[in-house]
């Protein structure tokens, strides 16, 4: 499709219907881009988060469990033994739920074999704390401690070796899930911007487009209607538009043929009207002296009636203008401001998220600390026990040890989740910006209220310039009054050009009938007719012509009154 041969109307609309799918495509971008970055934050939560906090969980209830079993073998009293014996079984329970757990987040082959490696551990420890229950149950409590030291130190040792190595693991994970959030953070902020330097290019571009076929369409226009003014007709107009300004100038191409053609019919009447028109000059002379001071106040009325007339066309362009600005405006703010709506719902489902995962990250942190109090107390009990108590020291040193680790990755977690919570805010801030720039959008649809009243002051002028106009006819009426007795010395010599006269005037009222229909075929037109009709108003002798009052003959002295030929070659 020729894009030339569109109309005007087409081109708006075309224009219009870009933008708003450039401001689609740019939307639909940014919010992929924030769909991705969700799924990595949940990722990263429901698999590493998660599965570090189990693995910490099970690690604090195997120090648990291994604390009580070595209470086990010191405690004498049975209540004590019966007590302690419970709470083994039910640490125990816990740390299989928690090892089922975590298995469970594990797909990734690498994962399965962390865990592998715990299950084995984990495994090897019950085989160690079985043997233990069996010399316990025999009530041979040195083979049950010796034991403890020989087989379940070691083993746990290993279980914790394994949940280390898990940990660690899992923390990789975790920042390998935060590092690709934030490289999905800024591939969509650059593709985001990409988009928006496209989708401006492309309004540029149509703009461009818009503006030229516009302002060729109106400078042709101009120039056709300048030269017709002036009184240069007969000249070729380019017609091959199609749009609304090609229909202009076929009205023009139309209204210079017919002027041609009527004027030359016009002066060869004009130079017989000229020859009867000689015989009533002496009784015109008194008659022009007045007729003088009713050509001034036509000239005033013309005046009048071209500023009205102009500002009438003013107004209604306005009127239009304001329609298709606040239309348009309205709906591309409404459809903004939702785009605006679901990204920050968006945004805040986000900065939630993080929020939990910080929560969890502190419940981390708190364990990890009371893990260090627990075995503060258990080496405060070995230092008691005196030197059998001595590798339970060592022990409980080294769970306070990896107590404080752990409260450590903890709080590295919990600062990298705070910066994730950060990015998410500013995010938040981008998509509040976005909402007042369409604010801006707002205003601009307030303006035009302003132009509206510009209308009611043009129509405020309008009535000034009527009530000017009525005093001028006024005027017009008495001197036409004055008139009528020097027109009855002129009846004689006008009865002898009065089929000429009536040739004339049937010549030149074909201009009052395209004035009258040029409003059907185009508001356009509407603007060049006054503009050709009044400028020889400011003359006298196109002024008196185009007054012309039909039931008297006095125009046609008056036509006479400044010369036919010079008149004529003006027009």
């Amino acid at each position: 499709m020729n894009f030339g041969s569109l109309s005007i109307r087409a081109r708006i609309i075309g224009t219009l219907v870009v933008l708003a799918l450039s401001m689609l495509i740019v939307g639909s971008l940014g919010l992929y881009g924030m769909n991705g970055i969700v799924d990595d934050l949940e990722q990263m939560f429901s698999r590493r988060v998660v599965g570090a906090a189990q693995l910490g969980e099970l690690k604090a209830k195997e120090l648990d469990r291994q604390a009580m079993i070595s209470l086990e073998v010191l405690a004498d009293d049975p209540a004590t033994v019966s007590r302690i014996q419970a709470e083994v079984r039910e640490l125990d329970a816990t740390a299989n739920r928690l090892l089922k757990e975590f298995g469970d987040t594990q797909i990734t082959p690498e994962g399965q074999a962390k865990f592998a490696k715990v299950k084995a551990a984990h495994d090897g420890l019950e085989r160690s704390i079985e043997q233990i229950n069996a010399a316990l149950t025999t009530n041979d409590d040195e083979r049950a401690a010796k034991l403890i030291v020989d087989q379940l130190d070691p083993a746990f040792g290993v279980l914790n070796a394994a949940l280390d190595d898990a940990s660690q693991h899992q923390f990789k994970r975790a920042e390998d899930s935060l590092a690709a959030a934030q490289g999905e953070f800024r591939t969509s902020r650059a593709i985001a911007i990409g988009s928006m330097i496209i989708a401006l290019a492309l309004a540029i571009v149509f703009a461009l487009f818009l503006m030229r076929a516009i302002m060729s369409g109106l400078s042709t226009a101009m120039n056709v209607a300048e030269q017709i003014a002036d009184g240069h007709l007969g000249h070729r107009i380019d017609t091959t538009r199609r749009d609304e300004f090609g229909v202009m100038l076929s009205a023009l191409k139309r209204m210079d043929e017919k002027l041609h053609e009527i004027v030359g019919s016009v002066r060869s009447a004009s130079d017989a009207v000229g020859g009867a028109a000689s015989q009533l000059s002496r009784g015109n002379d008194d008659l022009s002296q007045r007729t003088q001071e009713q050509a001034s106040a036509l000239e005033e009325t013309a005046s009048s009636m071209e500023e009205m007339t102009a500002t009438v066309k003013q107004n209604a362009d306005n009127a239009r203008q304001a329609n298709q600005l606040a239309s348009g405006a309205r709906g591309q703010a409404e459809r903004g401001g939702e785009v605006v709506s679901r990204a920050v719902g968006a945004m805040e489902e986000i900065n939630n998220s993080s929020r939990k995962i910080a929560d969890i990250i502190s419940v981390i942190d708190e364990i990890a600390f009371q893990t260090n109090l627990l075995a503060l107390n258990a080496a405060v009990e070995a230092a008691r026990a005196g030197e059998q108590g001595r590798g339970f020291a060592v022990v409980a040193s080294e769970v306070r040890s990896l107590a404080q680790r752990s409260a450590t990755a903890a709080k590295e977690i919990k600062d990298l989740i705070g910066d994730s919570v950060e990015k998410v805010r500013s995010g938040s801030a981008l998509v509040d910006e976005s909402g007042k720039v369409l604010g801006e959008i707002m205003e601009s649809v307030n303006k035009v209220s302003d132009i509206v009243a510009e209308i009611a002051a043009a129509s405020e002028e309008q009535a000034q310039g009527i009530d000017q106009v009525n005093n001028a006819v006024t005027q017009m009426d008495d001197t036409t009054q004055q008139n009528a007795a020097l027109v009855e010395e002129a009846a004689s010599a006008a009865k002898s050009m009065e089929q000429q006269a009536q040739q004339l005037v049937e010549e030149i009222s074909f201009f009052r009938t395209t004035h009258t229909s040029a409003p059907v075929q185009s508001s356009t037109v509407i603007t060049t007719k006054p503009s050709a009709s009044v400028r020889p108003i400011a003359r006298p002798v196109a002024k008196r012509s185009a007054a012309k009052p039909a039931a008297r003959p006095a125009p046609a002295p008056m036509a006479k009154a400044s010369g036919d030929d010079s008149a004529w070659q003006e027009f």
